[in-house]
């Protein structure tokens, strides 16, 4: 039978309709039969019935609501957070899920979604509490951000209000502890802590902060009470482990510790997680000889249990690696690579151990396949995307990095290594304020600690935020009484800014310290610091040299008093006081140094030079000497001696760094732009975390080639520059905005470089060019008439297309005058 046309596109709709009819009535019993489960209390069934749902109806909405919502409560926030994301994509409208994905967003930090999806379900339905309770939460961050004193104290009034009328919300209970802790107002913020972990106990977050308010009120007895119900709540919690056991420690109660370590790891032969932590304990506490032996003795005790014994045994090749057998202990990782069963957890694990000391050696290409190899078999296994994200980071793909950090992240939500690389990712993709967030919560996480407060209060100081700094130190201290390193920072901080009360309590805090010889020092340096802060030098200078006659290597004592004799004008006493020195020990090298550098200071280039040399005829493999003198040659202009300095230097010393970059700046400066790329180049691959570094290579790529490849390259390495208020760095990654087209972007970076370098001609030939791009010409003529003037002889290829340019210009009227620049200062001044 011939199926005529109209016939059977009348037979197909009928056909289509019933298809249709069927979906909706099969989704629909899934659905029900989800619900059921549910009111039954079988979950993970009922997960099932509705991710059934699906196969028939993709875009219903009430069964992914329910399955989001499931996966939340089982902890899967990965998951639940993803359906909420589906649902946000199929409805847009949807304020409901808009709020939903906010409020996971701000518990978990995540601030650039909680923005996207906070403004969105405002805008959406601004009326209901949590809708309320979100856009409180976004302003008081962006109000903590400006440092608006006012909006933050109006942001803690709208929190207070909500909580009037939903105590629960933790969402605002986080804007009040927030603003209490940052007014120091702790009691307070320890009680709403209490508050908040009433609501949410399962949730760590608050007990962590509560031990770091308790740390900071100095409840030491209450800490230990607190941590051990901590461990009681989250007794698999590394962060929480660690705590317990830095606090035994600082009560110099090792025996608990250990004690108490070993009750968690449990027997011999059993899991390795506990033993591991032993291990890591005993090398902490006691010495890396306790930790091998406790190493030794399980890999004997485990000879039945293969399993566990290739564990220990990496352990053994690790210990190996950090104390300079490289090789053996790589070949060593590889054995038991080979003996291992294939793609199991405890494989994986050995694979990403190797992997990073392949990257330690600088193979990153082995590491690569074996970081892939892991990945293949699980892909959410956490060491392994640490590893790529690193590497990601290492090679300028930043964004890629993120997604691979995020998914760790995911796995393993307060691991402060990946916290701390998502942080440099954020850097080296040119966002300081993602940056900065990222560090706060590893702050956060690991409870103050030191290397983490450090980093933290560091980043805050270059964005100027010096008090903010001070008060994540106070918070370290607090949590960390004896490090030096807290102590030292947080007092040098606190001389800056004239808290001498400050700096006689940390002084009284070193002075208890006796385990380390550095305490003393730092406290005879600080009370130095307090004396001569007050313009007492003569006291100052007392306990200097009374330092200096103490100590067996006394050239940073001596170079201590000859700096403070130069602070107050005083030469002929620090050549006294030198030539006294040099009398006891004229052999010492570092006196030596010193008696060149002030040798410069009297005006006797002559001595500087003949003292130099001669110490780099002693010792060619010192460093020091050989930058003076190459300084010292240079501002002489005896450039042709200088170079003959530098080349014997790097003969001795071919790997120094410092070296090649002085030989990469003077190749630039003679014209040699290829060889002065090529050591950038060598020196990025060493290490591409160098700001200083990256910005010279990418200046260089950028302005000497017109490859599109060469200037994307520049690009990626100078993305990481992005809002930074440098001059240097401003003119590189405007010129690159410049050369790619964005010249919006550029000129605001361009004209700030040109305002704090206007001595620099290549500055302002690339504003000028900016101007000349944006049809300013009288602005443009200008600046390149700048640039020529400046450059002078000197043979920089761009001024030819300076001249160009400036013969391009549209002519300026008789009377017509360039607009004046307000930011800029005219280069005579």
């Amino acid at each position: 039978m011939i199926l005529r046309p109209l016939t059977a596109a009348l037979l197909g709709a009928t056909l289509l309709l019933s298809a249709c009819q069927n979906s909706e009535e099969r989704a629909d019993e899934f659905y029900r039969s989800g619900l059921a489960l549910l009111e039954a209390g079988d979950a993970d069934r009922a997960a099932v019935e509705f991710r059934n749902v699906f196969r028939y109806d993709g875009a219903h909405r009430d069964a992914r609501l329910r399955l989001a919502e499931i996966l939340m409560e089982d902890g899967d926030t990965r998951g639940g957070y993803g359906q909420y994301l589906r649902l946000a994509e199929q409805y847009p409208e949807d304020a409901e899920v808009r709020r939903r994905l906010a409020t996971i967003a701000i518990a978990e930090q995540n601030w650039e979604e909680a923005e996207r999806h906070g403004r969105a379900a405002i805008e959406l339905d601004s009326e209901p509490l949590e809708a309320r309770a979100i856009r409180t939460a976004l302003d008081y961050r962006q109000a903590a951000i400006d440092e608006d004193q006012a909006a933050r104290t109006e942001g803690e009034t709208a929190a207070r209000a909500i909580l009037e009328e939903d105590p629960d919300n933790l969402i605002a209970r986080r804007v009040v502890i927030s603003e209490e802790l940052a007014t120091e107002r702790f009691t307070d913020a320890l009680a709403d802590i209490d508050r908040a972990i009433a609501t949410a106990p399962d949730n760590i977050e608050y007990s962590t902060l509560k031990l770091r308010v308790l740390g900071t009120l100095g409840e030491t007895d209450a800490i230990g009470a607190h941590l051990r119900e901590m461990y009681e709540r989250f007794p698999e919690d590394e962060t929480v482990q660690r705590s317990l056991i830095s606090w035994y420690i600082q009560q110099d109660d090792y025996d608990a510790a250990e004690d108490f370590l070993r009750g968690l790891a449990g027997a011999d032969t059993g899991p390795v997680e506990g033993h591991v932590t032993v291990i890591r304990f005993l090398e902490e506490a006691r010495d890396r000889d306790a930790a091998r032996a406790e190493i030794d003795r399980l890999v004997e005790a485990n000879a039945d249990n293969p399993e566990n014994a290739a564990l220990y045994r990496s352990m053994q090749a690790s210990y190996d690696f950090q104390d300079g057998e490289r090789d053996a202990a790589i070949a060593q990782m590889q054995r038991i690579i080979a003996d291992a069963p294939a793609d199991t957890a405890q494989t994986q694990r050995l694979k990403g151990a190797l992997a990073q000391m392949l990257v330690a050696t600088g193979n990153r290409t082995g590491a690569r396949a074996l970081v892939e190899e892991i990945l293949e078999t699980d892909t959410s296994n956490v060491t392994a995307l640490k590893l790529r994200g690193q590497m990601l980071i290492d090679s300028d793909e930043p964004g890629q990095a993120i997604i691979d950090l995020r998914r760790a992240l995911d796995q393993s939500p307060r691991d402060t290594e990946t916290i701390l690389l998502l942080a440099d990712a954020h850097e080296r993709d040119g966002s300081p304020e993602l940056q900065g967030e990222r560090l706060a919560l590893a702050v956060d996480i690991s409870n103050a600690a030191p290397a983490e407060s450090l980093r933290y209060a560091a980043y805050l100081l270059g964005e100027g935020r010096a008090a903010s700094a001070r008060s994540v130190l106070a918070e370290a201290r607090a949590a960390n009484p004896g490090n030096i390193d807290i102590l030292l920072q947080s007092a040098r901080l606190a001389l800056e800014d004239d808290s001498l009360g400050l700096v006689r309590g940390i002084i009284r805090d070193l002075e208890l310290i006796e385990d380390d010889p550095r305490a003393a020092d730092a406290a005879q340096s600080l009370q130095t610091g307090i004396l001569l802060r007050q313009g007492r030098f003569d006291d100052g200078l007392a306990l200097l040299e009374d330092r200096a006659a103490q100590q067996d290597d006394a050239a940073a004592a001596v170079l201590a008093v000859v700096r403070t004799q130069l602070m107050a004008g005083r030469i002929g006493d620090a050549r006294a006081y030198l030539d006294t020195a040099l009398e006891q020990s004229p052999d010492d090298p570092a006196l030596r140094q010193i008696d060149a550098g002030l040798a410069t200071m009297e005006g006797d280039p002559e001595r500087t030079e003949r003292i130099l040399r001669d110490l780099i005829a002693d010792e060619p493999q010192a460093l020091a000497p050989v930058r003076q003198l190459y300084t010292l040659l240079s501002s002489g202009d005896r450039r042709d001696e200088a170079t003959r300095v530098l080349d014997a230097a790097m003969e001795a010393m071919p790997d120094s760094r410092d070296l090649k970059i002085l030989k990469a700046g003077e190749l630039e400066r003679e014209g040699n732009i290829d060889g002065a790329i090529a050591l950038y180049e060598a020196l990025y691959a060493e290490n591409t975390s160098n700001v200083v570094i990256a910005n010279n290579l990418a200046s260089l790529l950028s302005s000497h080639s017109e490859d599109e490849a060469t200037l994307d390259r520049a690009a990626a390495v100078a993305r990481r520059l992005r809002g930074t208020e440098i001059p240097a760095f401003q003119d590189t990654y405007g010129w690159i905005a410049y050369r790619q087209g964005n010249t919006e972007e550029a000129l605001g970076y361009l004209e700030a470089a040109a305002n704090g370098l206007p001595e620099d001609a290549l500055v302002q030939y690339h504003l000028g060019m900016t101007y000349a791009e944006l049809d300013r010409p009288a602005e443009a003529r200008e600046r390149l008439t700048e640039a020529l003037d400046l450059a002078g002889d000197r043979p920089l290829p761009q001024m030819e297309t300076a001249r160009d340019t400036l013969d391009g210009l549209a002519p300026a009227a008789p009377d017509q005058e360039a607009a004046p620049d307000p930011a800029a200062a005219p280069a005579s001044e």
